[in-house]
């Protein structure tokens, strides 16, 4: 089972603070695409080039992209656009001395974050994934290692299509395995509280879920062993909650739940107010409300919960954003307990 910790460069941590022996997986977060061509000076690669050193066994991928993160869809739209975005890719995977590439494009075909999209973004990216598969696959017989392939893609139906083609999701074939970002599921555009990272649907009205996701893709022919559930290490909070009903949960706030909250902080919080704290066995999913503050997040609970799951679904592992919000390394030492 791969445990896999997105790692931001761009915050807080030192090198002691990474659990390198447990882990399996690093995605670096984030290069971007800038004129075509992959961009990013890293801060703090060496500190991670030097746990690979002490732990033969853990591997590296530069993310590329994130929300926000625009010139995909330009990069990808000729032959000749590919090729040179291939080039600086493995040119940047070389430098940095990268076991892959993981690409985080939100979302082809879609300009919800303000980022250029045409319609024709899927075809452009299997064309992109083939190509780039084959040419890791040339540079890994070089190198001598093999050189992984991912791609996070959102956890709603609507958002696991934006990367399928009229014919399927036949770009799986190019890759080693997907990381479903089964987080940020409400939140944000919604004034109603809910779970922003829950396994199990528990409402008609909102059913998507971790189960929901990996059930879609395996429909739509993705073996189990390709799939990667995620786990959030920070809470979505909603502020002004109206009515007390069943402790916050599915009911009206005043603000939307666009504010976060890391585990830092909320391993406090819990642990200053356990009375706030809840559970939700349906959903499978951890709640903290307090009459006027409801905080979506994972808990030692849910993370031992979806660690399982990823056992029963024979999937590939479970991944997280992001692992400097969790410095206590509660919920990352709870996932490696279960997988164990």
């Amino acid at each position: 089972m791969e445990l896999i910790a997105y790692l931001d460069d761009n915050r807080e941590w030192e090198k002691s603070d990474i659990d390198a022996q447990n882990l399996t997986i690093i995605n670096y977060a984030f290069a971007d695409i800038v004129a075509g061509k992959v961009n990013r000076q890293l801060k703090k690669i060496h500190l991670i080039n030097e746990l690979k050193e002490e732990n033969p066994h853990l591997r590296t991928c530069i993310s590329i992209g994130g929300w926000t993160a625009d010139g995909f869809s330009d990069a990808v739209l000729t032959e000749e656009s590919r090729t040179v975005l291939i080039d600086s890719m493995l040119d940047y995977i070389e430098h940095y001395d990268f076991d892959g590439i993981d690409l985080d494009w939100e979302y082809p075909k879609m300009d919800i974050a303000g980022i250029k999209s045409r319609n024709e973004d899927s075809e452009n990216l299997l064309l992109l994934l083939k190509s780039l598969r084959a040419q890791l696959n040339d540079l890994g017989n070089v190198n001598n290692r093999d050189y992984l392939l991912t791609i996070a893609v959102g956890a709603a139906p609507e958002l696991l299509e934006t990367t399928a083609t009229s014919k399927g999701h036949e770009y799986a074939e190019y890759l080693d395995f997907i990381n479903i970002m089964t987080y940020d599921m409400r939140g944000a555009f919604s004034h109603t509280t809910g779970h922003h990272t829950n396994l199990m649907s528990y409402s008609k009205k909102s059913p998507v879920s971790a189960e929901l996701s990996v059930n879609y893709l395996m429909e739509k022919g993705i073996p189990s062993d390709k799939l990667v559930i995620g786990s959030a290490f920070y809470g979505r909070i909603w502020e002004g909650v109206k009515d007390s009903t069943n402790n916050g949960l599915m009911e009206d706030a005043e603000e939307t739940g666009h504010k976060t909250m890391d585990y830092n902080a909320l391993d406090s919080l819990t642990k200053m107010h356990p009375e706030n704290c809840y559970f939700d066995d349906k959903a499978r999913s951890a709640y903290y409300f307090d009459g006027n503050q409801f905080i979506s997040y994972d808990s030692v609970q849910s993370i031992t919960e979806k660690v399982r799951f990823v056992r029963e679904y024979n999937l590939r592992g479970i991944m997280f954003w992001e692992y400097s919000l969790d410095l206590t390394r509660t919920l990352f030492d709870a996932m490696v307990r279960a997988k164990n």
